[in-house]
């Protein structure tokens, strides 16, 4: 009986087992003159490259990182192919617009944009016909037509100076760490001219100051505080003039109090006007000043405390008739102190015009504004369906060729006016699909100039069908400041970085591999001169090394891939070098220089294709390299010139962070694709090609 693979396992016998039993049935008896042919092989042939792709599909975050590559790589070809807008122009008409992928309203990319707690207008309808008419943000930044799903909040309080606040406190004052050399600090009018000379006289006509009193019973506020961390301060207004000395004085008109009631909103408060014509002439001789201001002084009282004022209204009032005067004097009246505030730090004309400027602090308390939230859909403001006052005649008449709109308009001269000659006039839309004007014109949409007969037309105009669009565009990553379809500018930068990048590796990895393999085969005084150039190099600081070749070269493809080669190549070489290193003494490298393999073909078959793995690796990991490195120059302002690249268009949107933040979002995620499917399929590749690991299970 033939033996049992379990009687020779020894671990089985007892400690003084005997030899098993050999029998004669357990050999064959070979006829020593019979010839034997080799066996065909069980298993079916395969080569390298079949066993290496079947070790990298075995790797299945590879697997999915080669599919995501594949498919960055495809789009880079196949979108700016496909995509037909023009990047390299600009688009006014499509600035700014959100990516859209989906119809408006889902709330998700779908071309919207939520704004919330936007301060809006809340100054009564003048006609009363829309109780919204002025609930609206600023039209200079938004278009009501694209506003949908408002919510306002009530009126509330505000220490924020709003765009579209009322009423409120103009909080002035003083830091507690203010020079106790300082008697007071100051809320100055402008300078100006004023002659008490002739018989006018001058008025302060409100002057109304609060406190915490003040605030309970004339405001009906219950608890009511002064702002947070600040005591009241006393303040009284002062006459300022220099003479013709160029001395400075001050004359004082309301003396200090924490209070001051003249023109307060209650009766028995209230005090009377003060006249300003007496009291400076009652204090001074002179009566005509050619440089003077008026200024409430807010005392500093060296407590050492953040102290404050709070200002409701303030006004003067003249007999004066004449109209230039009256301009300035009156300039520094206000009844509202949010509107004071605002106007204060406006622009106008060249010059900076201020009413009031201040030697201390400076802002708004309490000023009442209504917000709103809102979603806003920035194709209908861009390209949607909207009012434009005085519409180009010269457009209509186009229409009109085209046969779009039936347009005529007549203008007679009657009664020495010019009017609209209504029997004539036509204003129907006849194409819809085609005219930007969205509704026939009426004869009221239509004004003449009735002194020279000019004509101006008010139309709704769809903006679409305006700049030549056929229907509403939809940009699935959004435009850019310049218009530009971001879908298509994202990829066209995804082409020029991957050029860029594989260009770079292929040829810093045949400079590499050759470097390194002579050094690292040859070793000795080779490897030790060779060694001692690549410190040499690699001491050169990169990003130095490609701002010189970029700035006396010029920033284009060739110049910016030569720069990136000139020291890119070293990483290489000292990784073929290291793997020379490895595998330049292993016995098959030894018997096959025994057999008389020239050292060309030691370093082609026998060390090269077992150092080829981690050198794959290394490589491929290179192409995101290149990439951030080129992004990393574009932010120096040293990017490509007349290219996009992933890494010029982070450049030019970094300052879009806060306000549209998809400009960067995009590009950045293709970046962030790009390093780990390139991290994942590098190491793929190691596994597969590296002969150490082949036949072995994972």
């Amino acid at each position: 009986m033939a033996k049992k693979k379990e009687d020779f396992d020894i671990t089985k016998l007892p400690i003084e087992a005997q030899d098993p039993e050999i029998k004669a049935e357990d050999f064959v008896i070979s006829d020593e003159n019979k010839v034997v042919h080799e066996q065909k092989l069980q298993t079916k042939p395969t080569t390298f490259l079949r066993d290496s792709l079947k070790r990298f599909s075995k790797n299945k975050s590879s697997v999915v990182a080669s599919i995501i590559l594949g498919l960055l790589l495809l789009l880079s070809v196949v979108v700016p192919l496909a995509d037909q807008s023009d990047v390299s122009v600009s688009h006014p008409e499509a600035v700014y617009l959100e990516p859209k992928l989906f119809n408006s309203g889902t709330g998700f990319w779908d071309g919207t944009k939520n704004f919330e707690n936007i301060a809006v207008d809340i100054s009564p309808d003048p006609e009363g016909i829309d109780k919204e008419a002025n609930w609206w943000p600023n039209p200079e930044r938004f278009e009501r037509n694209a506003i949908t799903k408002k919510v306002f909040t009530p009126e509330t309080y505000t220490n924020q100076l709003s765009g579209y606040g009322k009423q409120g406190y103009l909080q002035t004052g003083y830091y507690n760490n203010i020079d106790d050399s300082k008697e007071f600090v100051e809320f100055k009018t402008q300078q100006m001219s004023v002659d008490f000379n002739v018989n006018v006289n001058h008025y302060v006509t409100e002057f109304d100051t609060y406190n915490e009193e003040k605030l309970e019973v004339i405001e009906g506020k219950d608890n009511a505080k002064l702002p947070e961390n600040y005591v009241l301060g006393e303040a009284a207004l002062y006459f300022n003039y220099i003479d013709g000395e160029e001395e400075k004085h001050s004359i004082e008109i309301i003396g200090y109090s924490s209070e001051h009631n003249i023109g307060s909103d209650v009766t028995s408060r209230a005090t009377s006007k003060v006249n300003i014509s007496s009291v400076i002439k009652s204090q001074s001789e002179q009566t005509v000043f050619e440089k003077c201001s008026f200024s409430i002084r807010i005392k500093n009282e060296l407590k050492h405390e953040n102290t404050c004022i709070l200002l409701k209204k303030f006004s003067f009032a003249t007999d004066s008739t004449d109209k230039a005067f009256k301009e300035q004097f009156l300039a520094p009246n206000f009844s509202d102190a949010t509107e004071c505030m605002r106007r204060e730090s406006k622009i106008e004309s060249a010059i900076n015009y201020k009413y009031w400027s201040s030697t201390g602090t400076k802002q708004i308390y309490e000023s009442k504004v209504v917000y709103c939230s809102f979603t806003y859909d920035s194709y209908e403001a861009k390209l949607g369906t909207k009012e434009w006052t005085s519409f180009p005649l010269t457009k209509l008449e186009e229409y009109r060729v085209k046969g779009w709109l039936d347009w005529n308009v007549d203008v007679d001269f009657e009664h020495g006016e010019f009017v609209l000659n209504l029997d004539t006039f036509a204003g129907e839309v006849k194409n819809p699909k085609k005219c930007p004007v969205a509704k026939d014109i009426a004869p009221e949409d239509v004004y003449v100039d009735p002194t020279n007969g000019d004509v101006f037309v008010d139309c709704m105009i769809t903006f679409y069908k305006y700049y030549g669009y056929d229907s509403m565009p939809v940009y699935l990553f959004g435009t850019d400041k310049s218009g530009r379809d971001m879908l298509k500018y994202v990829f066209e930068g995804l082409r020029t970085s991957l050029l860029l990048g594989i260009a770079t590796t292929l040829v810093c990895c045949i400079i590499g591999l050759i470097y390194g393999a002579v050094s690292g085969y040859y070793g000795g005084t080779v490897d030790l001169v060779m060694e001692r150039i690549t410190d040499i190099l690699s001491g050169l600081p990169w990003i130095v090394v490609m701002t010189l070749v970029i700035i006396h070269m010029g920033s284009n493809f060739f110049t910016f891939a030569l720069a990136l080669c000139l020291t890119g190549w070293i990483g290489t070489a000292a990784t073929t070098r290291t793997q020379f290193y490895r595998f330049r003494g292993r016995e098959y490298v030894l018997a096959s220089r025994t057999l008389g393999a020239s050292d060309a073909r030691l370093i082609r078959k026998h060390i090269l294709p077992n150092a080829m793995g981690t050198i794959i690796t290394a490589e491929v990991l290179m192409v995101p390299s290149v990439i951030f490195s080129e992004a990393t120059i574009s932010y120096l302002g040293l990017g490509l010139k007349n290219l996009s690249s992933l890494g010029v268009i982070l450049s030019n949107n970094q300052s879009e962070l806060t306000s549209n933040s998809y400009l960067l979002i995009f590009p950045s995620v293709i970046i962030a694709l790009l390093m780990i499917s390139f991290n994942l399929f590098g190491n793929g590749l190691r596994d597969a090609v590296n002969p150490s690991l082949k036949g072995e299970e994972e």
